[in-house]
Formats: structure tokens, sequence, C-alpha cells
């Protein structure tokens, strides 16, 4: 009996699976770490990087692990508040408030941004909205310089990390240069009526604000997600910064005798500014090699407000005089803030 061979595979064959090796590679497609992912692989990368300096130690891991531990029931406290907000709704319904009266608009607009639980760049499609269904100008900026710098979550961890005192002066600075920004804005010519026309062109239809219904669990885990991975990041650049820096630089920089220490803060932590939660414990560091107390406010408020993101996203949505202006009542709304804290403190 013949034995029976399989044909020899024809060219047609082997082209075929050449073309479905070539689609394989084709459709493989490298994707991009999250934003969440690059902080933990930064974290790690910092943790490797320390423990090769000459100072590096057990007691490094350990300090930083109970500074963590210590912080976790002021996050899970800091996550469940931004959660009952959001349910709640409370800021866009006090938002609707502000075609009122130009004075109380400016107060509405100045409190709610001082307790609404929205990031700087989380807040420019509210603004551009409130600019497109042309409200004025004076409550929006107060709103949009007031906002980034505090909420709630940040007024608990900034208490838990850095002190009450330290939380409420940060609070309180919020409110009152919101007042500030809305007050300034409405005593110059060009910026009492509708705002629509200060929006780039070609930007009005561009941006929107969708009201969102979350519920209270995922909004819980994503508040603890967002500040956890900020915090053990700036925990770490802590230990570096308390075993790098000599304290007789923050001294000379940024004491109460250094006369030009609030200015200067306030000018350098608008560009080295890396999140909210992540300052904290920088501050914490810098105040602990003595940093003055009027110095660390002026840092965390100018860098909440006029941070490299927020400024480009900020100059891209409004005109170049609106940006202006915006930059302006941060940067000396700051400074403000900070000789007043220094005098009372």
């Amino acid at each position: 009996m013949p034995c029976l061979r399989p044909p020899p595979p024809t060219r047609r064959s082997s082209c075929n699976r050449c073309a479905m090796k070539l689609t394989a590679v084709r459709s493989f497609r490298f994707r991009r770490p999250s934003a969440e992912a690059l902080t933990w692989l930064v974290t790690a990368a910092l943790l490797v990087a320390g423990s090769m300096l000459p100072e590096a130690d057990a007691g490094m891991l350990i300090a930083l692990g109970w500074d963590l531990l210590a912080l976790l029931p002021v996050i899970a406290v800091a996550a469940a508040l931004a959660g009952a907000l959001t349910l709640g709704n409370w800021s866009n319904r006090a938002l609707a408030w502000l075609a009122g009266s130009p004075a109380r608009a400016v107060v509405i607009a100045s409190l709610v941004g001082a307790v609404t639980p929205v990031c700087g760049l989380g807040v420019l499609p509210l603004i551009a909205t409130l600019l497109r269904r042309g409200l004025p100008l004076p409550p929006i900026m107060a709103f949009w310089v007031a906002s980034p710098i505090t909420d709630p979550s940040m007024l608990v961890i900034t208490a838990g990390i850095i002190g009450v005192p330290f939380a409420i002066a940060k609070t309180v600075a919020a409110f009152v240069i919101g007042l500030f920004a809305g007050a300034l804005t409405w005593a110059l010519p060009g910026y009492r009526g509708a705002a629509h026309h200060l929006m780039r062109p070609g930007l009005l239809e561009q941006y929107g604000y969708e009201v969102r219904h979350a519920r209270f669990w995922p909004e819980v885990w994503g508040s603890v997600r967002l500040v956890l991975r900020w915090l053990v990041l700036a925990l770490v650049l802590e230990v570096f910064l308390q075993r790098l820096v000599p304290d007789a630089w923050v001294t000379s920089l940024f004491s109460e005798d250094a006369g030009a220490s609030i200015p200067l803060a306030a000018i350098v932590g608008a560009p080295m500014y890396l999140d909210g939660y992540a300052a904290l414990p920088l501050v914490r560091g810098l105040m602990e090699k003595g940093m003055s107390f009027g110095a660390a406010l002026a840092l965390m408020i100018s860098g909440a407000a006029v941070s490299l993101y927020v400024a480009v996203a900020v100059a891209a949505i409004v005109r170049l005089r609106v940006f202006a202006l915006y930059v302006a009542i941060a940067m000396s709304g700051a400074c403000a803030a900070g000789y007043v804290a220094a005098s009372i403190v």
C-alpha cells in the first residue's frame, strides 16, 4: 500500500502565513503608560536611586512607612468628603446663582471656589461654559482664582501634614483672593458685561461642561488613588530633600529674616509645582529647614493657581489680556497672603 504523504505546502499558503505574521506585527501597538502608572514608576525609581546613596539606611524606609500609615486616616476622611460633595452636586447648584447681582455673585463664586473639589485643569471646561453663556467676568475670575488653591479634601490633608493653622490660613486666603479678583475685575473697564467675547476665537463651541452624577464609592476610590500616589511620591521626595538640601540654603532664601523670601517663594512656587497633594510634604520639609510660614503659604498659593500646566491651559482658552490679569491677580494675592500671615503668626 503506498504511503500517503501530505501535499507540500503551496506558495500561496506560505504567503498567507507571512501575511498573517505581518498583520500581527502591524496590529501590535505600544500602549503608553497611564499617568498613575508613570507616577508609581517614578516613585519606584527614586526609591532605587535613594537606596544607592551613601546616607541611605533602613531608617529611611521605616520613617517613610510610618509617615504613610499616619496619613491613611486623613486620606480616608478626605476621600469620603470628596465623594459626598460630588454626590450632592453642591458646587453646580451654587454656580447657578452667579447670574445675580455683581456683589453677591462675586461672594458666592469666591466661596464656592474655595470649597469646590475641582482641580485647576478640571475647572477649565466649567469656566469655558460660563464664558460661552455670557456671564460677567468678575464672578468667573473670582471662582477661577479661588478654586485651584484649596478644597475640603485639601483642607483635611493640609491639616494632617502641615497643621491646622496653615490649613485654615490657606482656605481663608483662597476666599479673600477670590473676592479681590472679582472686585478688581469689576473695577477695570471693559469686563463688566458678557464675557463670551473674551474667549479665543474658535473655542466657543469646543469646551462644554456636563454635570456628572457620580456614585459615592467609585468617587471615593478614585480620590484615594489620586491622593495616595502623589503623597507617596512626595514623601519620597521629602526624604531626598531632608538628606541632600543643606539647611543653610533654605534659611538664607526663605527664612523670616530674608527680606524677599515671600515674593521669591511665590515666583519659585509656580514653575516647580507638581500637585497640591505632592507639594504638602515638600513644603513641610522646607518649613522644618527654616522656611517661614508666610513664604510657605505664598509658595502653595502661587503654585496651585499659576502652575505651568494650568497656565498653559488657561492661555489656550482666553485672550492674552485676560490671561495676564489672571496671573497678576494670583501672584499678587499669593504675596499679600504671605505677608499678612507673616504679620499674624
